[in-house]
């Protein structure tokens, strides 16, 4: 199923937790909090629920201002509004549909009910979710890049790249708390919880709304989704080469591996994969250069050690295979400026 994600505010706790119990019960996502100043500085920050359900008697704010103040977020302006309060005088409900509320509840509010209301009322929230098509490719080698139908997609939002790459890399799926600890560590758990939303809203934005599903209370990249994703595809590669044994399909690997992971990025999830993709790709060059020794291929091994060199500059097996290869191939002069080179770059280290 398609998260949906519905923010909840009333300054009564009993109601908060029966309104989020109700909705967490159906599937729903919900984000509660018991002072409208507070979801207003949310949303204005950027969270994107897909309906509001407000109480209307509240201190700091009543409902009637906090709809108004939403409705000036641009964004906002057709998320279905839902009041929900303890007043059942006729004044009040007209005043609310008035304004251009979608439904007026009154408390105390049965389960049914409140479901029905949501229900019916995300009719608006389809136009959000948009089916992905065409051919995506996804780039992680070097800077991040994804095309799809052969165009590159723009971001306005790098933390929503950072969070597609996450899902890439977590296939069988994350909960919030586990993705707020990654892109956002050290915030308090609303917080992270509302950058989370946030963000999820700017990635569906971009890439289609269908594109990420929710069930158990953990998101998953949809798999009726053809993805194609070059680090994945350069794990299997390299998984076969070293199977295989086999030269060709060592470059085959090696070619993938066009820079380390995300550069630019430096969350500390993504550090950790990019050493571990770094230390895969030296262990992959260094199979390949004794398989194109043993071959008698000093050319390849020649080459793929100076590529060796390049990925790990501080690797002495690098080196020393590349001046070992050159004086396999008569080159002592060259031997000799290898091994000197890395010398040279343990002293500056």
């Amino acid at each position: 199923m398609t998260t949906t994600l519905v923010l909840v505010v009333d300054d009564e706790p009993a109601m908060l937790k029966v309104s989020e119990m109700t909705l967490l019960g159906a599937g729903y996502e919900v984000i509660t909090y018991d002072d409208p100043l507070e979801a207003l500085e949310e949303l204005r920050d950027g969270l994107r629920p897909d309906v509001v359900v407000s109480d209307v008697s509240m201190p700091s704010m009543n409902g009637f201002e906090f709809y108004a103040s939403v409705r000036e977020i641009a964004e906002l302006r057709g998320v279905p509004f839902l009041f929900l309060t303890a007043l059942e005088d006729r004044a009040s409900m007209r005043k609310g549909m008035t304004l251009g509320a979608d439904d007026y509840l009154t408390k105390p509010v049965q389960r049914e009910e409140l479901l029905a209301a949501v229900e019916v009322r995300l009719r608006r929230v389809a136009e959000l979710r948009k089916p992905l098509t065409g051919v995506v490719a996804v780039h992680g080698f070097g800077h991040p890049m994804v095309l799809k139908g052969g165009e590159r997609l723009d971001w306005d939002s790098l933390k929503a790249l950072e969070l597609l790459f996450y899902l890439l890399e977590h296939r069988s799926g994350v909960t919030t708390f586990e993705v707020a600890e990654a892109l956002w560590p050290g915030k308090s758990e609303s917080k992270a919880s509302s950058s989370f939303h946030t963000t999820l809203y700017r990635l569906r934005k971009v890439m289609g709304g269908d594109l990420v599903e929710s069930a158990n209370r953990r998101y998953y990249l949809h798999d009726r989704f053809s993805i194609e994703y070059d680090v994945e595809a350069y794990r299997r590669l390299a998984t076969k080469a070293r199977e295989s044994g086999s030269l060709r399909d060592y470059q085959k690997a090696a070619r993938l591996y066009a820079g380390h992971f995300l550069v630019g990025f430096d969350s500390p999830w993504i550090d950790s994969i990019r050493l571990n993709l770094q230390a895969t790709h030296l262990t992959l060059l260094e199979a390949a250069a004794e398989t194109a020794r043993i071959d008698n291929d000093l050319a390849h091994a020649t080459m793929l050690y100076q590529l060796m060199t390049e990925h790990e500059p501080y690797s002495e097996v690098a080196w020393e295979g590349l001046a070992s290869t050159w004086e396999a191939r008569g080159e002592r002069q060259r031997a000799q400026e290898a091994r000197e080179r890395f010398e040279r770059l343990m002293d500056e280290g």
